[in-house]
């Protein structure tokens, strides 16, 4: 019976440097047309189901280990290659004029890059066409990287009411809810983009609706109130001594939300067991 063959490390890494330089040149292709962070993350930007962060990242580990691979490539052909330089040295000296305009043309190309002159600095304004190209109305955040802001400052910065922006992130029955929670977050923690956390954030609509449903409620008691959600008028009254508000039975709701500086919906979420979010922060 035949012994298996012996590995051959040189063959291993000669393999791995193949590979590499495919996954290099691949990746390096796709962050040239990918757009700009500010839209890539707000839309959770994907190809080929990796996002740009994701390129970005195969990208900058097989970079950085394929110098250390290349050290092993070195060691594995150290003879050959020690070989072949000396032998390019000596061919060059004897070609003088070759190696002088070989290292000019290296040198040339590398000053007209830095400074950005055409035709290299036309390769560059191509991949900035490409990047910019995904860039609309339905992808472009209303501030750059918005989705590191949390829901206080999104709020703030897009002049929504935090009321509404926390009421209308619940109602859409989000998870992770917290004004000092950032959009991203939220986004990742429900499976959503970030820009899509932000319609939802921001839909008029959904809070209207919210509104319009418990209308008239500020004129009514504790009792009443209670008896409407069908929720025993005790368990009302616990949940909002629990929830540390202050109260007369017999007042309306609309006097009880303007002396614990609320909204009557405010006091209808703490009825109904909805007056916190994650955090511990009243709506």
């Amino acid at each position: 019976m035949a012994r298996p063959a012996k590995f051959n490390g040189k063959s291993f890494v000669s393999f791995l440097v193949l590979f590499y330089i495919i996954i290099l040149i691949v990746t390096g292709i796709v962050l040239y047309f990918s757009p700009p962070g500010r839209v890539a993350n707000w839309v959770e930007w994907r190809f080929l189901g990796l996002t740009k962060t994701g390129w970005q990242s195969v990208h900058t580990i097989f970079s950085f280990t394929f110098v250390v691979l290349a050290g092993f490539h070195l060691y594995y052909n150290w003879v050959v290659f020690w070989s072949y330089l000396k032998s390019k040295v000596q061919a060059g000296i004897k070609m003088k004029r070759e190696l002088v305009l070989s290292g000019s043309f290296t040198s040339i190309i590398l000053v007209l890059t830095i400074l950005n002159i055409p035709p290299f600095s036309s390769v560059m304004q191509l991949g900035d066409y490409l990047s910019e190209s995904w860039s609309n109305e339905s992808t472009e955040p209303p501030i750059p990287h918005a989705e590191l802001l949390t829901v206080k400052d999104y709020a703030q910065k897009t002049d929504i009411s935090l009321y509404k922006a926390l009421q209308n992130l619940q109602l859409a029955g989000l998870k992770g809810i917290d004004s000092l929670a950032a959009i991203g977050d939220i986004a990742q923690l429900n499976e959503l983009t970030p820009n899509e956390v932000a319609l939802k954030l921001a839909n008029q609509t959904i809070y209207q609706q919210s509104v319009q449903q418990y209308f008239g409620f500020g004129r009514m008691t504790i009792n009443q109130v209670s008896k409407e959600l069908k929720i025993e008028p005790g368990i009302a009254i616990d949940r909002l001594k629990n929830s540390g508000v202050k109260f007369g039975e017999d007042q309306i709701l609309k006097t009880i939300a303007e002396e614990n500086n609320l909204k009557p919906l405010d006091i209808v979420n703490i009825i109904k067991g909805e007056n916190q979010i994650e955090g511990g922060e009243h709506l």
